[in-house]
């Protein structure tokens, strides 16, 4: 077999359909009707590889299901008939693999998912240690930022690193420990957006077994499963203002109460926090304590989003073709596009790109035709594809002759026609490569009078 994946969705017939096509092509396949059937399975040491999660479920949700997997190890390819930017950028930040729109091919997707099962077989290197990817760049950003994680990893003072989605604050806050004297030691990573409002306390800081319904034994918490080692609290300013009381109180006195517990325990513990949004402006607003921010203020750093280095771009993306995508090549137009695009959902965004432009290359040379084709299907760019590769390309469409009309409506038809024709007329394949449904696509197949088989 060459995988396993849990199929999490309240439709009996995608499930039903998709599940057969798949195991036709060799996947080991499991079903859940809901996101609650599926919580236990992902929690267990054998849980799936991958996940194919919809977003939109009776009861619990997709996204909610990602905020409680808690340490599953499997990847989740969320799947959704009402893709939004917004449902993207948040599904990416809780850490799905990729995001793609029903209805999709499994010839289509069965490459995705082994590069999911790829990703996650490779996110141990040798000897089980969590691989770190390099800091890559040429750009005067990134050399700033590698010569303040040599300056400062060796200290024990906190970190504070602000920066987009996406854009690698946790790659950053690998680095800081791998450079400290406790790199011998755990690096543990929370995120705040990723853990239900009323468990923030019970994940930080522990708890008894029957403080609340549900603590069923005992759990020492990130504080001290960190000991000796990096607690990374990425999107901190997701913590309520209780538990942000409670994290200062931490900091300045070294210790902890879990939940339910009458003694507070010592704690040995280095802590980096991480946040996409302006802290001071929290503060201001009354969503942020001013003396936790202070405290987390000791050693601050901007990270620069990849819009504003573009010279980093190339040899990024040559590093995640090797890395975790496959060995594929750019050429020359394929480097021109990465690099004029201005990349909203930063690297994270670049490597969903990527990986869709592998799966559609017919060599190991991946070009700026297929390039452009999987920048206009990014989920940041849905809605308005064809503007996006229009404006932030920077260079007319190859297909465009000269003289003929550029607006919006002829640039699409263009587009439309050359990614149907890549994909041999197959309307389902070519819906998956443009970022949108099936029906969306016919219904502008009729509206320009393009003929397709089917």
């Amino acid at each position: 077999m060459k995988g396993t994946v849990l199929i999490i969705d309240d439709d009996k017939t995608f499930r039903f359909a998709m599940g057969k096509a798949l195991r036709r092509l060799g996947f080991d396949i499991d079903e859940a009707e809901s996101a609650e059937l599926a919580l236990p399975r992902l929690a267990r040491a054998d849980g799936p590889e991958v996940a194919l999660l919809d977003l939109r479920m009776a009861g619990m949700g997709g996204l909610e299901l990602l905020r409680q997997r808690g340490a599953s190890r499997t990847r989740f390819v969320v799947l959704t008939g009402h893709g939004t930017v917004q449902a993207a950028v948040e599904a990416m930040q809780l850490g799905a693999f990729s995001f793609l729109e029903k209805p999709v091919d499994a010839e289509v997707l069965a490459p995705l998912l082994l590069q999911a099962i790829a990703d996650r077989k490779n996110s141990k290197g040798e000897g089980g240690i969590d691989y770190v990817p390099p800091l890559v760049g040429p750009s005067a950003a990134m050399e700033s930022v590698r010569r303040f994680v040599a300056r400062v990893g060796p200290t024990d003072e906190t970190v504070a690193i602000y920066g987009e989605t996406g854009s690698g604050k946790e790659v950053v806050a690998r680095h800081i420990h791998l450079a400290s004297l406790r790199r011998a030691g755990p690096f543990v990573a929370f995120n705040g957006a990723a853990v239900a409002r009323d468990l923030f306390e019970s994940e930080l800081f522990g708890h008894r077994r029957g403080a609340f319904t549900g603590a069923s034994e005992d759990h020492p918490g990130l504080f001290r499963e960190a000991g000796g080692g990096t607690l990374f609290i990425d999107e901190v300013a997701e913590l309520p203002l209780d538990a942000q009381a409670k994290l200062l109180r931490a900091l300045e006195s070294r210790t902890i109460r879990p939940v339910g517990e009458k003694r507070e325990f010592a704690i040995d513990v280095r802590i980096v926090a991480a946040t996409n949004r302006d802290l001071w402006a929290e503060v201001q607003g009354g969503r942020f304590r001013e003396d936790l921010y202070f405290r987390l203020q000791v050693l601050p750093i901007v990270l620069e989003p990849l819009r504003r280095r573009p010279d980093d771009v190339v040899p990024l993306a040559e590093h995640l073709l090797t890395r975790l995508v496959g060995p594929h090549q750019l050429s020359p137009e394929a480097c021109q596009a990465l690099t004029v695009y201005r990349w909203p959902g930063n690297v994270r965004e670049l490597l969903n790109v990527l990986r869709r432009a592998t799966l559609f290359a017919e060599g190991p040379v991946v070009d700026g035709d297929l390039t452009r084709r999987m920048i206009a299907a990014s989920v940041f760019a849905h809605g308005d594809n064809a503007r996006v590769v229009a404006s932030e390309a920077r260079e007319p469409l190859p297909s465009q002759p000269p003289g003929a009309s550029t607006n919006l409506a002829n640039v699409e038809r263009s587009h439309i026609e050359r990614v149907l024709a890549d994909m041999g007329g197959n309307i389902t394949r070519a819906a998956t490569a443009l970022g949108i449904d099936r029906r969306t696509l016919q219904r502008k197949l009729k509206a320009y009078g393009i003929d397709a088989d089917g």
